[in-house]
């Protein structure tokens, strides 16, 4: 058979027989080379759209809370819900206190295997769900029980319903709050903080003692597992995400803040306690 066309592109003529014309290695590995780069900007979005859905989630399980705790103070006379640690434990073996029977979640998620506790709590008739305790990015587990997920992941202002020790005095009635718009009542706390059922913030130092950077510390420290930020409710309702200045890791002893941008951090927490 003649090959009237023994150039044509694509072809070329090898010991009597045709051929197509292959890839070269440096085109093969230009190609291998895109194509990672497609899949890795692919992953990165889709990591991008499974952290913003569960963040979505997580400020959701925050409103359910807020508005059970707005409908708990209808239904008692603008009381606010109870926010209390049981009394100390008599065997000095037991370190973690856990909260009243009587608050609005009781038990301590550090130790809790089970959702008992949350059931307890004074809150749980207006949720129905153990659900809504927990951020579902949340991974943290059970001191000395890697295998079981907390049951909790929030806690509420100890100036709201707290143990009336704390100095300043914390508010029990919903009129006692002049500005519920900036006054936050839950907040996501750190894996690693002194769990219980409150979020301590400790006061500012008033102006022209001494500087506030010196003194600036977490007594308790709020998550940043949302892009280094995490959700807080306030008591007119609304729902804020707040991504911190600094990353959150509390540091024994001492939780003095270690940058000037963790202190914009707390001041900034400072400003919206009762």
């Amino acid at each position: 058979m003649r090959i009237t066309r023994p150039n044509a592109r694509g072809l070329q003529r090898v010991s009597g027989l045709l051929t197509c014309a292959g890839f070269s290695l440096l085109e093969l590995s230009a190609v291998v080379f895109i194509v990672t780069i497609l899949v890795s900007l692919l992953c990165a979005a889709l990591n991008h759209t499974k952290s913003k859905a569960l963040r979505i989630t997580c400020l959701d399980n925050m409103k359910e809370l807020q508005a059970a705790w707005w409908l708990y103070t209808v239904d008692n006379a603008e009381a606010i819900p109870l926010n209390q640690r049981a009394p100390a434990p008599a065997d000095p073996r037991i370190v973690q206190r856990r909260t009243s029977t009587n608050s609005w979640v009781a038990g301590n998620p550090v130790q809790d295997i089970t959702t008992e506790y949350l059931t307890r709590g004074t809150l749980y008739e207006y949720l129905g769900s153990v659900s809504t305790f927990r951020c579902p990015m949340d991974y943290s587990t059970v001191r000395r029980k890697a295998d079981v997920l907390r049951t909790r992941s929030y806690a509420m202002s100890t100036y709201l319903g707290g143990d009336p020790e704390i100095s300043p005095m914390p508010k029990y009635k919903w009129t006692e709050l002049s500005r519920p718009d900036n006054v936050f009542v839950f907040i996501e706390e750190h894996e690693s903080s002194l769990w219980d059922s409150s979020f301590l913030v400790l006061p500012g130092v008033p102006r022209g003692r001494i500087s506030a950077a010196s003194s600036a510390a977490w007594a308790s420290t709020p998550a940043d597992r949302h892009a280094q930020g995490c959700n807080i409710s306030f008591a007119d309702g609304h729902i804020e995400y707040w991504r911190w200045y600094a990353p959150k890791e509390p540091t024994a002893p001492s939780h003095l803040a270690s940058t000037g941008k963790d202190v914009r951090d707390i001041t900034r927490l400072q400003s919206c306690v009762p």
